[in-house]
């Protein structure tokens, strides 16, 4: 069993890369969601996080590829350590091997903690902090950092499960929500148990529905944060928006298409590529001389020449080549992306979404973005904004079929999209 550290906090800058971590303890929340409390190998302290962010974890199993997934961070920030909440899922790698494989004293690296769905510092409107299932997360996080202001900003929880076997920090929240006034929680259990008390373990029975939300919280002044299920965030955020909540002031934890969430007939996709074995980095090709023409000269010319980016991965998700195209698409250079994560051209709003179709499309060897079909997604550029693009995908495999990484063909069509956009304004116009 390793060494855990002293509890020395963070003073200095926030680290790059991966660093290794030590899990100090794991606590059971409910029968399917458990904690893992990380402390740095190296003794030293972490950078304090906002509530909301998630990290960025390497797992290496002994058998089997690395895997790479993100997770919100659901503990307070103490400069010490970070915790997370991991729901077990059946057919999930990652949260499998945490549940059944990792105990005190397992190594684990991680990346600094990111992403914008956060509570602002200076947040003075209400909060209504709405989550389903796992969602609850990043909400527990922001309920301890609203618990902690005094005076505070007034603040509701309200949480969904489906009944007490599923409730996770439960004893938490109630003694959060009793530190100062202001704070309010309601818990709904889909189908209560016969041990399951109301106004002891919950609140209401059945869903959280629009009604009663408009009823209990003030539409006219609260920040909305929303995390849950793909079917929970669409119904609260189109009904939200349909109340008249306006759109800055509904935030939320999505991982994929916009049009996803806001579109009810929209079908969720596999986003574009995946983390595991590696690649080998591709290099250009030397000058060919008349008579000596092979494909892979052609090929090489196809992707030093294509207007469009050309990027692979490897199956960690790590930048292998970066085409021109990419470059003058997205604006990093060959060296700037090389070895770099996808994550720097996938907006933060989107990359959970993106790596967990990246992992679906890995373990099952096949994309429907291969054949024609293309795949329309924001993307981001090196100097921060979001625009409009396409790709398709080519899956790379070994002599056993097991998809080693990634080549993607990305399009620039933001022009296009702004121009359908003005269309159509015209168009409602008549």
């Amino acid at each position: 069993m390793a060494d855990t550290a002293t509890g020395e906090t963070w003073t200095g800058e926030t680290w790059t890369g991966w660093r290794d971590f030590i899990i100090e303890s794991r606590i059971p929340e409910s029968e399917i969601i458990t904690s893992f409390v990380f402390r740095p190998a190296d003794g030293k302290g972490v950078p304090r996080h906002q509530a909301g962010q998630h990290l960025t974890l390497l797992i290496e199993p002994e058998n089997g590829p690395a895997l790479k997934r993100n997770y919100t961070i659901s503990g307070h920030a103490n400069g010490e350590t970070y915790r997370i909440s991991v729901k077990r899922e059946a057919q999930g790698a990652a949260s499998r091997w945490l549940h059944d494989a990792a105990d005190a004293g397992t190594r684990v690296k991680l990346m600094p903690p990111s992403g914008t769905f956060v509570l602002p510092a200076d947040q003075e409107r209400p909060v209504v902090l709405l989550s389903g299932g796992v969602g609850l997360t990043p909400m527990v996080c922001m309920l301890e950092a609203l618990a902690a202001q005094t005076p505070g900003t007034p603040a509701h929880f309200i949480h969904g499960t489906l009944d007490g076997t599923t409730h996770a920090f439960a004893s938490h929240v109630k003694r959060l929500a009793a530190q100062r006034p202001g704070l309010a929680t309601t818990i709904f259990y889909e189908r209560p148990r016969d041990g399951d008390v109301a106004g002891r373990d919950f609140d209401r029975a059945g869903f959280i529905d629009l009604d009663w939300l408009a009823e209990n919280t003030p539409l006219a002044q609260a920040d909305y944060f929303i995390c849950g299920p793909l079917p929970f965030m669409r119904h609260f955020v189109q009904g939200l928006a349909a109340r008249g909540v306006p759109r800055e002031r509904i935030h939320f934890e999505f991982f994929g298409p916009i049009e996803e969430l806001l579109d009810p007939q929209t079908q969720p996709a596999p986003a574009a590529v995946s983390p595991g074995a590696k690649v080998a980095p591709m290099t250009h090709a030397k000058p060919f001389s008349p008579g000596t023409l092979t494909a892979d000269h052609i090929a090489q010319a196809l992707i030093d020449s294509n207007a469009d980016a050309v990027v692979a991965s490897d199956r960690e998700g790590l930048i292998v080549l970066w085409n021109p195209g990419a470059e003058r698409i997205f604006g990093f250079s060959e060296q700037e992306a090389l070895g770099q994560s996808l994550d720097i051209i996938i907006p933060e709003p989107f990359r959970a979404r993106h790596w967990e179709g990246y992992h679906q499309t890995a373990a099952s060897g096949v994309s429907r973005y291969g054949a024609g079909d293309l795949l329309a997604v924001p993307g981001l550029h090196k100097d921060g904004r979001r625009f409009s693009i396409e790709f398709t995908i080519v899956l790379l495999k070994d002599a056993d079929g097991r998809v080693v990484g990634m080549v993607s063909t990305i399009r620039d069509v933001n022009a296009r999209f702004e121009e359908t956009k003005k269309l159509r304004k015209e168009l409602a116009a008549l």
